[in-house]
């Protein structure tokens, strides 16, 4: 009988479907992802992979499908000869994504948002100058940005660039900003330059711009304006009247940081609740005040986070202060913040809003378990996914969803490591590809198990089995080898 090694691992049938999976296994080696950069296969999963190595980013950033190579340049960890590589790459969708540097998220049991890291200097001036102003727009938003760099390109021949490059500096330039509101074109960047004020808007440019509203013979796109102006200008009495007066622009005054005291008590018992909620949200308005003032809020929003609440360096008094507001908006910003203590935690997870539990459920490290099994039990949007691999999610609860009659809870619970045997096999014989698949890459099913499964005559098990975790690498390296990679 011959040993389980020295036969094909897998049959012939099946070997891309494996090969696929093996690019999205999270234990693959560097040695076995180089080798799949050259398999003729989807490589769309191996281009995002964060443990790509730089030996099979240059492979893939040599690819001829301009697809493959704009996911490759949206990675956050691409060495310098790649991204050299894909600055200069015909393809200006692959130079623009490679130039954002966009945030990306990260599903690891808490969902959380990261940028990526830094592109050379090289790399940024080359971009700096490309011909097409969607790529320099794109660069305008990088955070990391040269300061240098950016000066430069306030002077860029496309206004929108220019704007968005000012209003993405911290701090911003206000010595530029009245040259750079009077090129730009259209509401967007005037409302970008607006917005990332480092200060307030000059109570005479606010004046003239609103001159150009008033004659504007497109009052429709330039009202657009308003509110944004009427947030960060600073006020002085007659601004103050026009803008109150209006009541859509109420809301925006009341969020202004320089409108004074008296207006400000007055606006805290305006009749219109989105009124008293910017009032509510200023930052450093008198605690007493802001408990004082009753505002009803949306449980079901993802909207009213604090923005500064997020920023602020708070002590352990602060938190539980935030955490016991009356104000769901206070609670909820908070909740979204990773460095809360255990008991500003536990406040939160009894808090009586929806949303406020559901953020300690998708932010919280230390989120309590029959929590996370509560919320998770109706929840049907993509943190529950989180809340599955969230270190402290109940075995008995996955186990519950695993036996559900809804295919979407099954498919959600169904790599759950706590599920018993007889639980994995049942999923492995489910009516659905897609949980077929999920129960495919549970860590719990033993190796030799592991190895049928790859030889199953389902793509959709084969493929989970060849993207489980505790897939040996030996069995990795004898699937490329029948492969010939």
């Amino acid at each position: 009988m011959p040993a389980p090694f020295e036969r094909p691992v897998v049959m012939q049938r099946n070997l891309a479907v494996v090969l696929r999976g093996l690019a999205g296994n999270p234990s693959a080696p560097p040695e076995v992802l180089v080798r799949l950069a050259a398999a003729d296969i989807d490589r769309t999963e191996l281009a995002r992979r964060r443990d790509l190595p730089a030996q099979a980013a240059l492979i893939l950033a040599d690819d001829e499908d301009a697809n493959l190579r704009s996911e490759l340049a949206a990675h956050p960890n691409l060495p310098a000869e790649v991204q050299i590589v894909l600055a200069r790459d015909a393809d200006a969708r692959v130079r623009g994504r490679l130039a954002e540097g966009a945030e990306y998220f990260t599903t690891v049991g808490v969902h959380a948002h990261h940028f990526p890291r830094p592109l050379s200097h090289e790399v940024y001036e080359l971009l700096a100058r490309d011909p097409q102003p969607k790529v320099r727009r794109a660069l305008a938003f990088n955070r990391h940005l040269p300061d240098g760099i950016r000066a430069g390109m306030l002077d860029d021949d496309d206004a929108r660039t220019a704007a968005i490059a000012a209003a993405e500096w911290d701090p911003a330039p206000t010595a530029r900003i009245s040259e750079l509101l009077s090129r730009a074109t259209g509401a967007f960047g005037r409302e970008l330059l607006l917005l990332r004020l480092d200060g307030p808007l000059p109570a005479e440019v606010a004046r003239d711009m609103l001159a150009d509203i008033d004659s504007s013979t497109d009052p429709e796109n330039s009202a657009e304006l308003l509110p944004y102006i009427a947030a960060t200008a600073d006020l002085d009495a007659a601004l103050t009247r026009r803008f109150l007066a209006d009541p859509q622009l109420r809301a925006a005054v009341a969020a202004n940081p320089t409108l004074d005291p008296e207006h400000v008590a007055a606006l805290a018992h305006d009749p219109d609740n989105q009124v008293r909620a910017a009032v509510v949200a200023r930052h450093g308005l008198d605690p007493v005040l802001r408990e004082s003032v009753s505002v009803e809020y949306d449980d079901g929003s993802s909207g009213n986070t604090i923005e500064w609440l997020l920023a602020e360096d708070l002590s352990e008094p602060d938190q539980l202060a935030f955490a016991r507001s009356r104000h769901q908006a206070f609670r909820k910003t908070l909740a979204m913040r990773t460095d809360l203590s255990d008991e500003a935690v536990a406040i939160l997870a009894a808090d009586e809003s929806f949303a406020v539990r559901l953020f300690v459920c998708e932010r919280q490290p230390n989120a309590p378990g029959r929590l996370l099994a509560h919320i998770a039990a109706d929840w049907k949007s993509y943190s529950r996914w989180d809340m599955l691999a969230h270190k402290n999610f109940p075995a008995d609860a996955a186990t519950a969803l695993a036996r559900s009659d809804d295919p979407h809870d099954r498919v959600v619970a169904a790599a759950h490591p706590g599920l018993p045997v007889d639980t994995i096999e049942a999923l492995l014989a489910d009516g659905a590809d897609d949980v077929r698949r999920r129960a495919a890459t549970n860590p719990s099913i033993p190796t030799d198990r592991l190895i049928n499964l790859l030889e199953a005559d389902e793509s959709a098990v084969v493929s989970g089995a060849a993207a489980n975790r505790t897939l040996l690498v030996v069995t990795m390296h004898r699937v490329l080898d029948q492969a010939r990679l």
